[in-house]
């Protein structure tokens, strides 16, 4: 017995000094767990988090549960007072970080500080913005008081855990961060697992943090392996050499059902906030001309589009806001399929004859049926009277900052569970996104009830607020709905506890050997 106990912590060494050198198909004794995504979970020390939530490497101090509302994480509780401009947060007693030094109030404050010092700066999954409003609204201070985390606004905020949620308050130690702002070595969390490895685009490798506050981890080792290609992906699955498939467009649309009718997976299909957009050029013509971005949204079948290209998998877009935001979704706002009347646009308004850009990204090709829903697009605007070609590019925002586009069509989700980051870092005035990107959106009531609707602490005249500025752009229609994505992820039946939130988080500590 303890010449087998030698044996496994001599191959769990090895192979967590060793690197990401080739992996072993895990699931068979327990000990070791791969799975694949179609993306690198890991972005590396440059980057604010260094790994994706998913990874389970760090923890926040507030999440987000099934209905996106805040959830306890690192903080069991929070108070606020002063009208929004007091919050106080209390964290999880007897947790420590991966190397052993407790969690203080002070190691939290730390981490907001980086935050605000190293903001502006980006991210290869949630980028941090100038100011840091969109995350912690007019921050007066944040401070440890009594072991307790006190956010000190200058304004009131309605909703600082929602906005809080996920990556916005991540927590490493404080003992990670180099004094550029970036890591010094590798994160120091306080989640399941800790990264032991990784080789940039091609997979990381988690080994289970024996310091960790809640159940101890079923499997010594994960490998997440970064496989872009869709079908690659599945044939991975089937041959027996990753034991599950994760993240944003683990599994395409088309591939459900053949892989949920087969015995030996399990499919776990979720509401998530994930919806696909199509976010407009109106910078220039043809549409800066209202009537054009009416036709084209009119030109669209909405429920083809999301029953048959996107299986099933999506409903159709309306509202701004997806439906996993609850009431504060207007469910009253309809998207109409009139051919007819976006005929009758694009006649008045006597558009350009030369063919409007679709831009897609390539590396969104191998999580959606991008190209397929784009070429739907481009015959559907063709029969309104509007040509249109189709563009595919790696780097799609030097594209659109370069105003190389008319179209952009991408999904997107929101980092935290406030609908405030989405108007603010996108469509404001002064948006990152409207700024940059060429959107061209300016409206002044917008702006008014987006920053009227931040501070509102009453929840029934914030959800009307929210009502309305979803009414104002299903007229103005800077960017629109397409659908509201599920998010499939995939395992073998030999593994169980597979999970995951409304912003596709998968939980990979809750993963075990299936008994």
């Amino acid at each position: 017995m303890r010449r087998r106990a030698a044996i496994m912590v001599t191959a769990l060494l090895g192979a967590i000094l060793g690197g990401c050198g080739a992996q072993e198909p895990g699931g068979q004794d327990g000990s070791q767990l791969t799975l694949a995504a179609p993306r690198d979970l890991v972005a590396g020390p440059e980057d604010p988090y260094y790994t994706h939530q998913t990874l389970r490497v760090w923890e926040p101090l507030v999440t987000v549960d099934d209905k996106l509302r805040p959830a306890p994480a690192l903080a069991t509780s929070w108070a606020v007072a002063d009208e929004g401009r007091r919050w106080t947060f209390t964290l999880r007693e007897g947790v420590k970080f991966s190397d052993g030094t407790p969690l203080t109030a002070e190691a939290v404050v730390a981490n907001i500080e980086r935050f605000l010092r190293i903001a502006p700066r980006q991210s290869a999954f949630f980028s941090l913005d100038a100011g840091m409003e969109a995350a912690y609204g007019k921050l007066s201070e944040v401070r440890a008081e009594n072991g307790h985390v006190v956010f000190v606004l200058k304004e009131g905020v309605a909703d600082l855990p929602g906005r809080l949620a996920g990556f916005y308050s991540m927590v490493q130690s404080p003992k990670a961060f180099a004094a550029s702002g970036g890591f010094a070595g590798k994160p120091v969390g306080t989640g399941p697992y800790t990264l032991a490895g990784w080789t940039k685009g091609q997979q990381a490798v988690l080994a289970a943090n024996p310091r960790y506050h809640g159940a101890a981890p079923a499997y010594d080792k994960i490998v997440v392996r970064v496989i872009p290609d869709a079908n690659a992906r599945v044939a991975a699955l089937r041959a027996g050499e990753v034991d599950g498939l994760i993240d944003k467009g683990a599994l395409l649309p088309g591939q459900v059902a053949t892989v949920s009718g087969d015995s030996s997976f399990h499919v776990v299909r979720s509401p998530s906030v994930l919806t696909h957009y199509l976010t407009f050029n109106a910078s220039r013509g043809p549409f800066s001309d209202p009537r054009l971005r009416e036709a084209a949204d009119l030109a669209i079948d909405r429920r083809a589009i999301a029953g048959k290209l996107l299986a099933g998998t999506a409903t159709p877009g309306a509202a701004f806001l997806s439906p996993a935001f609850a009431d504060l979704a207007d469910s009253g706002i309809t998207a109409a399929y009139d051919p007819a009347r976006a005929r009758a646009l694009v006649a008045e308004a006597k558009a350009r004859a030369e063919p409007v850009t679709i831009l897609i990204s390539s590396a969104e090709t191998g999580q959606f049926p991008y190209t397929e829903i784009a070429e739907v697009l481009r015959a559907s605007f063709e029969q309104a009277g509007l040509p249109a070609k189709v563009t595919v590019a790696e780097a799609t925002k030097s594209a659109m900052e370069a105003g190389d586009y008319d179209i952009f069509l991408s999904a997107y989700s929101v980092p935290n569970g406030d609908a405030d980051y989405l108007f603010r870092r996108f469509l404001r005035s002064d948006a990152s996104w409207n700024v940059e990107r060429r959107l061209g959106y300016r409206n002044t009531r917008f702006d008014e009830l987006v920053d009227q609707a931040a501070t509102e602490t009453d929840p029934v005249a914030r959800r009307e607020l929210y009502h309305r500025i979803q009414r104002l752009l299903a007229t103005d229609r800077p960017m629109i709905a397409l659908a509201y994505q599920d998010n499939p992820i995939v395992t073998t039946t030999k593994v169980s506890g597979m999970t995951q939130n409304v912003a596709y988080v998968a939980d990979l500590g809750k993963l075990a050997p299936r008994k």
